[in-house]
């Protein structure tokens, strides 16, 4: 072994090196770093040990025991590490070929043929060779590395040809060195037994590992840009809504008021009074819309949000458990509805401790305003692209709200005074700092009532998905894949997003806007509503160019079908029937 002592020092001096510099960095939790830690962890133990074997090496007659264990200890080590290796390998391969759901078959496979193999080499005999300064180990306990190292390897080649159409992935890089420097040094160590350089090898595999994998600092930057394009997407999400609830809403709004305050004057008796509820109808729906609409430029510099994990189960089984016993210490002889939305997912992050004060807040004014009747909670959820959109919703048949208390606390903004500070931290905090929090929390406030008949009061606040799942809600924008959806019809929307889920789907109301995008960005293909306002889908389609464009209709249009063709679009895709329609788009994809 002493003629590979110069192997030793430098793979030694590496492996710390690498050691070193990976356990600095902040890393990613997935599978693929985590094989690789124990791998790094693993190398550097394994040449300790041969370090500490050619050291003893010399004196083994004197202390047999000892050296026979570090021997075989080495072994061991060498053992755990090509175990490590393939696993790494298999893992890959299945997630190449999204078959992830068999990772931990084969973990428990592997770990177990490791174990048994370990108790062979520890189990059987090991002979020492020593002679002019070369020395080295031979006999069963030995061979079982490398008869393990030969099914490996037969393993990974498997693991090739099974995922043939990705045999250039990066990832494979370690197996390519471990083949091509393992039979070598093979070959070398059959001829020259002194010579150990397997160690050395797997040093300097593990060390090439560390550009193969997913480099922490790099997969930050990328999650930050993932976040970076689901904060654009809610943006225009946002933009889409404001636009089209401006024009189709606002603008009404405007002629029903300004037409009632004409008739009221012209009119008089019952006449005039129904006039004037429909006035003031009219300036309460504006208001509702202004709420909706409304972007706060508040401060928030005095109110410190705290971003955390959460159970969505039990966050709101607990604000179901608060409110129930409120009204049992409150007397009131009040119905609580609760209805919470399956979809929800399991796990969030966002700053709880706020919105379930908030929530509270709201539930415990509707308790002080309701003296019979019902109090009802439904929590319901969008989730896209790692993004919960929560739709909160309280009702009550209590006494109502004017509508100018309303337009008071929806149009609360500015910074927090020294009073509000001090109610912040109480559970029951009044509605109108209810508001300021619930903007803070980048969230929308919107309240509708009735005296007399009740109050609705609606949240609306984005919350971050967590562990697995926004791995599954993230995969369309991974996938680096996107289409163009023209169209206002969202249920349409969204059985496509069902349907393509490995295509990132984004969805525009007008054609302008759609334009605008495919100037900006690359789309497979556009999926155009023949159903469009005030826009001609052929116009739009002249604007198009290079990619596919399919024409959405209803099976009742279907006789124009074939002109939509000879117009230039590709297919004609049937709305009732869309899962089965979507299939016409694969073959241009």
């Amino acid at each position: 072994m002493t003629t590979g002592i110069y192997f030793l020092l430098q793979s030694i001096f590496f492996s710390v090196l690498l050691t070193i510099i990976y356990f600095n960095k902040k890393r990613i939790k997935n599978l693929e770093n985590k094989i690789y830690t124990y791998l790094v962890i693993t190398s550097l133990v394994e040449l300790i040990m041969e370090l500490i074997l050619d050291t003893i090496m010399p004196i083994y007659n004197e202390k047999i025991i000892l050296s026979t264990l570090i021997a075989k200890t080495y072994c061991a080590t060498i053992m755990i590490w090509l175990t490590l290796l393939i696993s790494y390998v298999t893992s890959i391969s299945l997630v190449l070929k999204k078959k992830t759901e068999n990772i931990k078959t084969i973990k428990t496979i592997f770990t177990t043929f490791a174990i048994i193999n370990i108790l062979a080499i520890y189990l059987l005999p090991i002979n020492f060779f020593y002679e002019n300064k070369i020395y080295y180990t031979t006999g069963p306990s030995v061979n079982v590395d490398y008869i393990v190292s030969f099914i490996y390897v037969l393993i990974g080649i498997i693991c090739l040809i099974w995922n043939r159409e990705n045999i250039k992935n990066k990832k494979y890089y370690p197996l390519f060195i471990f083949m091509i420097l393992g039979g070598i040094t093979g070959f070398i160590q059959m001829n020259n037994p002194s010579l150990l350089l397997s160690t050395a090898v797997h040093t300097f595999i593990t060390f090439i590992m560390y550009f193969t994998i997913e480099n922490p600092d790099l997969k930050m930057v990328e999650e930050l840009n993932k976040n970076r394009k689901i904060t654009e997407q809610n943006f225009e999400e946002k933009s889409n809504f404001i636009f089209k609830i401006s024009q189709d809403l606002k603008q009404p709004l405007n002629n029903i008021t300004e037409l009632s305050n004409e008739l009221i004057e012209k009119t008089k008796g019952e006449t005039q009074e129904k006039i004037k509820i429909i006035n003031n109808n009219s300036k309460q729906l504006y208001t509702y819309v202004n709420s909706a609409l409304d972007v706060s430029n508040m401060d928030i510099k005095n109110l410190k949000i705290v971003t955390s994990k959460y159970n969505t189960k039990n966050f709101f089984e607990e604000i179901k458990l608060r409110m129930q016993a409120e009204l049992k210490a409150k007397g009131k002889d009040i119905e609580f509805r609760y209805e919470i939305s399956n979809n929800i997912p399991k796990k969030l992050s966002g700053d709880n401790t706020r919105l379930k004060q908030v929530i509270l807040s709201i539930l415990f004014d509707s308790i002080k305003h309701t003296e019979k009747g019902f109090i009802e909670l439904n929590i319901n959820s969008i989730a896209k692209y790692g993004v919960c959109r929560l739709i909160i919703e309280i009702t009550d048949s209590g006494k109502g709200i004017d509508i100018d208390k309303v337009n008071t606390i929806l149009s609360t903004t500015g910074e927090l005074t020294i009073e509000e500070i001090e109610k912040i931290d109480k559970l029951n905090i009044p509605l109108q700092l209810t508001n300021k929090i619930i903007k803070t929390l980048n969230g929308s406030f919107i309240i509708k009532s009735e005296v007399n008949k009740g109050t609705n009061f609606l949240i609306i606040i984005d919350q971050k998905i967590e562990d697995k799942e926004i791995e599954d809600n993230s995969k369309k924008i991974s996938s680096n894949k996107k289409a163009l959806i023209l169209t206002t019809d969202n249920k349409i929307v969204k059985t496509i997003e069902k349907e393509l889920d490995e295509i990132e789907i984004i969805n525009t109301l007008y054609g302008k806007d759609c334009i605008d995008k495919l100037n900006k960005d690359k789309y497979e293909f556009v999926l155009i509503d023949d159903e469009l306002k005030n826009e001609s889908s052929l116009d739009i389609l002249k604007e198009i160019k290079e990619i596919p464009v399919f024409i959405m209709m209803k099976e009742n249009r279907k006789f124009i079908a074939k002109h939509y063709i000879e117009d230039g679009f590709k297919e004609f895709l049937i709305k009732e029937n869309m899962q089965e329609e979507l299939k016409k788009i694969n073959k241009y994809l």
